[in-house]
């Protein structure tokens, strides 16, 4: 009988520890599994390519900031010449998700871009139910981002909390040639005194009055002042134009002095890199900042 009672002990304490263990594969499973979080928590960062771009104009830079552990890409966002909006990829629980938005045509006007920008916006939000995005655009993908900005519309659409701009030429490109080698309606818009880039400064009182900006400009023919400082392309003034559409206190700009810091390549660069970084998360672990330093 002692020996009855001996075995069924050990045999219900076998089964607790069984069915703990089971319950705790369970809780970490759960917890570890690509299940999407509360998206109210999530704010997704967008990068927006420039004129002529493509799927390359950016996946450099959001590979480098993955290795970094700054974020995750989980989203592809394709825009047709139509307008027709398509999503590859979903939203799992990576705190700072990327998102690159690319346009079958790269060479469209501001206008086009920006109505596009709300419908990738309406689709994030109805959709995907995110409350809050980022955007990070190279050249004339800021031109649109700030063009969606002041855009008047009713659409739902997630807030922007913050806009950099990567060589954005808001006063137009002054390079001797670049637009008879070059066309789409894009060029049209591009050039200094546009009625585009016009439109846009004379629309700067909807430009929204709490979020934060970055413009940032490269800068390859040295520092002496008598120079028109230029990226090969876009003239720093061209970018610091800007400053004149965004509300006062809330722009800020930086000017990176470096030969490499071409109008294509300053987005390559490992200082823009830590620059956007501390910009648009703030918060970041300075561990993985310092990390950073570590890989220069």
């Amino acid at each position: 009988m002692n020996r009855q009672l001996y075995t069924k002990k050990w045999s219900l304490i076998i089964m607790g520890s069984v069915f703990i263990g089971l319950i705790l594969f369970f809780i970490s499973a759960k917890s570890s599994s690509s299940e999407p979080v509360d998206r109210s928590e999530l704010t997704p960062t967008l990068f927006i390519h420039g004129y002529k771009g493509g799927p390359r104009s950016f996946q450099s830079m959001m590979d480098r900031m993955e290795n970094l552990q700054w974020g995750k890409k989980h989203m592809t966002i394709y825009v047709s010449s139509s307008g027709m909006v398509s999503i590859q990829g979903n939203f799992s629980n990576t705190p700072r998700p990327f998102v690159q938005v690319l346009f079958e045509n790269n060479r469209a006007s501001i206008q086009d871009q920006t109505y596009w920008l709300q419908q990738v916006m309406k689709k994030l939000h109805t959709e995907h139910k995110i409350q809050q995005v980022n955007l990070v655009g190279h050249s004339m993908g800021g031109l649109a981002s700030a063009g969606y900005l002041m855009s008047e519309s009713d659409i739902p659409a997630p807030t922007v909390e913050k806009l950099a701009v990567i060589a954005s030429p808001f006063n137009g490109i002054k390079k001797e040639g670049y637009f008879a080698s070059n066309y789409g309606e894009a060029t049209t818009d591009l050039q200094p005194g546009s009625n585009a880039l016009e439109q846009m400064e004379e629309r700067k009182e909807n430009f929204p009055p709490e979020i934060e900006v970055l413009a940032i400009a490269g800068v390859i023919n040295g520092k002496d002042p008598e120079e028109d400082h230029w990226d090969g392309l876009v003239h720093t003034s061209s970018v610091s134009r800007l400053e004149k559409i965004v509300p006062f206190g809330q722009y800020r700009e930086e000017q990176i002095y470096n030969d490499l810091a071409t109008h294509s390549g300053l987005h390559e660069l490992a200082e823009v890199d830590r620059m956007l970084a501390v910009f648009l998360w703030d918060e970041t672990d300075k561990e993985n900042l310092n990390s950073f330093d570590e890989h220069l």
